[in-house]
């Protein structure tokens, strides 16, 4: 369980979550930045080499700020390799932060760097699974402890080495720990409730099958009585069968026979399409994925269109989706989902709209995007059917 915990990135469990919380990374990264410019300026008397320090500041800024575009609900991801580069580069400007003021350091507490590193690592709390943070803070620790404890004999406090390695490692730590253990909160969290929420489906199901059985029988007999009541009617009457009375009857079975086919057949697209006020014939779906679109994802497009048609930024009426198989060199069985609509408002407000919604499907799909042809807006995600 621990294992699964530390494997599972927030983003991927609580999308939404992520998308309320990102502000948390550039807040973070503005704290690391504003502190290495205070304390810069505060022991400005140990810099031995000012244009380093420039440098170090810069680095530190360029990887806070890579960060928190990476956190913005309108990107909402960051890859492995991505992540080590972002806190690599912290790491080099807490190296460069050190050469700048090497052998005239008076305190190891007073530097900047192992903050700067500790607060980026922070900052990958919901991007990134806990392993990878935990494993990436403990290599910058390391850095910032060899350097500090490479700089003994010219610190003002004397001790050893090891002691120095310590108070310069610890900050890493502990911001990393923190890292490390909400996220791990986080996914449990979550993961707790997503399994509750199914529990509680399933444990409905059995209800929810039998009212959608009574649903269907009521309406069976509401068009019973509307079709066949006046035929037995006019046969009581006349008191015979006739052959149109036999044509009638055959009409009446083939219209009943087909309204509880057509009931049978209505997915959750078809009732996308009547909440959104699309028209019937505005899906394509020819090899039916639509039922095999992961749950999430479902309600996540569900919301979004309902929303944009809410507020009147699209025009439903000119909507259409597609559904097709877009099989990948990775990833044969992948799909896609497309939604196309002409735009009824501004775009910016269109895409403010969606941005929500599209970096939930982005967390979940990995692949989600929202762009705009002229008058047209194009949604879509990719899926492995579920």
């Amino acid at each position: 369980m621990t294992g699964v915990l530390l494997d599972k990135a927030p983003i991927a469990v609580d999308p939404i979550g992520a998308a309320g919380a990102w502000m948390l990374t550039p807040i973070v990264s503005a704290i690391a930045l504003g502190y290495a410019v205070l304390q810069s300026t505060m022991h400005r008397s140990e810099i031995v080499h000012p244009e380093l320090m420039v440098v170090a500041v810069c680095v530190l800024a360029c990887s806070g700020l890579v960060l928190s575009v990476a956190a913005h609900p309108s990107f909402a991801r960051l890859s492995a390799a991505a992540a080590a580069c972002i806190v690599g580069g912290s790491v080099l400007a807490a190296v460069l932060s050190e050469l700048a003021i090497w052998g005239h350091n008076r305190l190891v507490q007073d530097d900047w760097g192992q903050i700067g590193v500790g607060l980026i690592v922070l900052g990958l709390l919901w991007l990134r699974p806990p392993r990878e943070a935990l494993a990436l803070g403990v290599v910058g620790a390391i850095v910032v402890g060899v350097m500090a404890a490479s700089q003994r004999g010219t610190l003002h406090i004397t001790n050893t080495p090891y002691v120095y390695a310590v108070v310069a490692a610890m900050p890493v730590l502990l911001l990393t720990a923190v890292t490390v253990t909400s996220g791990a909160v986080i996914v449990r969290t979550s993961s707790d409730w997503l399994l509750s929420a199914r529990s509680s489906l399933a444990g409905l199901e059995p209800e929810l099958r039998m009212l959608e059985r009574d649903s269907l029988h009521r309406a069976q007999l509401a068009e019973l009585r509307h079709a066949t009541l006046p035929l037995l009617a006019s046969i009581a009457e006349r008191g015979e069968i006739t052959p149109s009375d036999i044509e009638a009857a055959a009409r009446v079975s083939a219209q009943l026979r087909e309204r509880a086919v057509g009931e049978l057949r209505v997915t959750w697209l078809d009732d996308l399409l009547a909440a959104t006020g699309m028209p019937p014939h505005a899906a394509r779906d020819l090899d039916r994925l639509a039922a095999h679109v992961p749950e999430r994802e479902r309600a996540a497009v569900t919301a979004c269109l309902i929303e944009l048609v809410r507020i009147r930024a699209i025009d439903p009426s000119s909507a259409s989706i597609a559904v097709v198989r877009a099989p990948s060199a990775d990833d044969s069985e992948r799909s896609r989902f497309e939604v196309q609509a002409r735009l009824a408002a501004d775009w910016r407000s269109v895409r403010r709209t969606a941005r929500p919604f599209v970096s939930v499907l982005r967390s979940l799909s990995g692949d989600a995007a929202i762009s705009r042809n002229d008058t047209t807006m194009k949604m879509r995600f990719g899926f492995v059917p579920a």
